[in-house]
């Protein structure tokens, strides 16, 4: 099936795994984690799958991939805990989810520093025996992704280094009340970590408002050991960021392409120039400059991905020809998915061939009232082993009997 370049794009991207064997801290309940690959939602994200023994699975910020979706119904989760709002995390994700009938909930604020608090809250609410065991707390800025970096490889590298579990808490130059607040209902704190970014003589990349959150939580808590980590950035931390955020300004400029939105484009400039201003910087061995440029170049290329999907929606929805022909694709991807996870879906082939004939022929009623519905009972009848065409196991993973 042939598609135009956009539509490839807003749906076309791949996702990435983590996270640590299910079960365990969450009470031997099968838990996913869905999050956007904004540094500091994912940072954040995997904290609470290694709390919470979940699987996490990470999707391109923004915007939808189907293939992600797929992923979820192959686990065949008993819950879905959505880390970051519809713009991060795009609606298109909780469709299928209901399609699917898994529980979900989204845990979000409108800023990285309130999706930051509702993840602590959610822990708090929905998981006290999981908070009760965190004992230190690991403050960084939000914007400072080389320090929530080295605080992820801490994790990964020496999970016995900290006192108890450890939570990472986001802070930000005016976010303290928010900073205050994620902190308010912890008890039994031996460790406070402040992470930084060192830039030499520039002090830390981003600020951390140590002074006033000491004060405060000297005030909260007593008896807790401090300890303040600086990172200077190095050749190969900077290379790899760059080149993140160089693919995350193309993909933003490819979904920008066509589109008529003035801020966007204005932000993609800035992007596109932070970002080679960046490259300048780390190829003269500059490395510090090199890393706040490429955070800038990330945080105007968000922007774009953000208003270019919308922008794309919006003209996809005013044609139902476009919207049948993303969604088919959209099924195609998950179908290739479960295939490659082991699923029979030679029935739902099948129907994609169908529907792919239907769209040329321009019949749109078959496919909206048929054949589209017989597709999604049929992924959704892979959950209770049964396909939508008679019974049997013929959709268990594993193939027939």
């Amino acid at each position: 099936m042939i598609l135009k370049k956009g539509l490839v794009i807003i749906i076309g991207f791949m996702f990435m795994l983590g996270g640590v064997p299910l079960g365990g801290a969450s009470g031997g309940m099968k838990l996913v984690i869905l999050v956007s690959d904004n540094e500091a939602d994912s940072a954040v994200a995997q904290n609470v799958a290694d709390l919470l023994g979940a699987q996490l699975i990470v999707s391109p910020w923004g915007t939808y991939d189907p293939a992600a979706s797929a992923e979820i119904l192959s686990i065949d989760p008993d819950r879905v805990i959505i880390i970051g709002g519809p713009v991060a995390v795009p609606e298109e994700y909780t469709e299928d989810l209901e399609e699917f009938g898994i529980p979900y909930e989204r845990w979000y604020g409108e800023t990285r520093y309130e999706t930051n608090l509702a993840v602590i809250e959610g822990l708090r609410d929905e998981f006290p025996a999981v908070f009760g065991e965190i004992k230190t707390v690991v403050l960084s800025n939000g914007r400072d992704v080389l320090a929530m970096e080295k605080y992820l490889e801490a994790m990964k590298l020496d999970p016995q280094g900290f006192e108890g579990k450890p939570i990472l808490v986001l802070t930000d130059e005016g976010k303290e009340n928010l900073t205050m607040a994620a902190l308010e209902g912890f008890r039994g704190i031996v460790e406070v970590r402040y992470l930084a970014t060192h830039l030499g003589m520039g002090g830390t990349a981003f600020p951390l408002n140590r002074d006033k959150l000491g004060d405060w939580m000297r005030s909260r808590f007593s008896g807790y050991e401090e300890r303040i980590l600086t990172f200077s950035p190095e050749g190969d931390e900077v290379h790899a960021l760059l080149l993140s955020v160089q693919n995350k300004t193309e993909r933003a400029g490819e979904l920008l392409d066509g589109l008529q939105v003035p801020a966007a484009i204005k932000r993609l400039e800035r992007a596109k120039e932070a970002l080679q201003m960046a490259w300048d910087a780390y190829n003269s061995g500059e490395y510090s400059e090199a890393y706040r440029l490429a955070v800038v170049a990330d945080f105007n290329a968000d922007f774009v991905i953000s208003r270019a999907y919308s922008e794309m929606r919006t003209v996809y929805q005013g044609s139902v020809r476009m919207r049948l022909e993303i969604e088919i694709h959209r099924l195609e991807i998950m179908v290739n998915v479960l295939r490659g996870k082991g699923y029979d879906v030679s029935e739902l082939e099948s129907l994609i061939a169908q529907a792919e004939k239907a769209l040329s022929r321009g019949q749109y009623s078959l496919l909206l009232n048929d054949i589209i519905p017989r597709i999604r009972h049929g992924m959704k009848a892979l959950r209770t082993g049964k396909t939508s065409y008679g019974g049997g196991n013929a959709g268990r993973k594993g193939g027939r009997p």
